[in-house]
């Protein structure tokens, strides 16, 4: 059990430092290895490697006394964070365009949204099998509703609050500043990050209100 376990959480740590890799490696080789393509490699391979781990063994991985909410919030950290630095690679892409895109195909976006179709699927296989052998858990409790509230109020919070900080940047940085980001493909591409920031915010809350109510 605790072999598992282990080999589970270094899958996924490692999947991790692989798409960082992937996404953020340089461009010139480092003592011959190209840095980008081995991490791509690496992280399908532990990507798919972990999410059978986690859909075949999640009695093994997870503590029996956790709820499938607890591990569903787990998922969807992990899922949900691998989203977001595919997203952050995707913009930095945008960024480097010498004009604002004006159609959808002037967008740098096709290893994006392959990787979000991954790990979509990924995601949705791995969150379907976290019941685990144990049929008799419950699916939601009062104190996950109650936890799930307030995971919703800390997402509200920080959308408000980017919302905000968004407005006082519109006051007060000059048009000329602000024309990339208001091109209409770059500020609805902004929006589509601005709601995924919000879910991982939801999900990290959801991760560390379990944690603190454990101890």
């Amino acid at each position: 059990m605790h072999s598992v376990s282990r080999l589970a959480w270094l899958v996924l740590a490692l999947a991790f430092l692989s798409a960082t890799a992937a996404l953020y490696g340089p461009q010139e080789r480092w003592w011959g290895v190209d840095i980008g393509s081995t991490g791509a490699v690496v992280f399908g391979f532990t990507l798919w490697t972990g999410a059978w781990l986690f859909a075949r063994y999640p009695d093994h991985i997870f503590s029996s006394d956790w709820s499938i909410a607890e591990r569903r919030a787990w998922a969807g950290l992990v899922f949900v964070g691998l989203v977001f630095l595919n997203y952050l690679r995707f913009m930095a892409a945008v960024a480097q365009l010498d004009v604002p895109p004006v159609s959808v195909a002037d967008l740098p976006s096709r290893h994006f949204m392959w990787n979000l179709f991954v790990l979509l699927i990924a995601w949705a296989v791995v969150a379907k099998t976290l019941r685990g052998t144990q049929t008799e858990l419950v699916e939601l409790d009062e104190r996950d509703r109650r936890f799930r509230y307030e995971a919703d109020r800390a997402g509200d919070w920080t959308l408000t609050s980017i919302v905000i900080a968004g407005v006082v940047l519109l006051t007060t940085l000059s048009a000329e500043r602000l024309s990339w980001w208001l091109a209409p493909l770059i500020a609805a591409n902004s929006l589509i990050g601005l709601l995924i920031l919000r879910t991982l915010v939801e999900y990290v809350f959801l991760v560390a209100r379990y944690a603190r109510e454990r101890r």
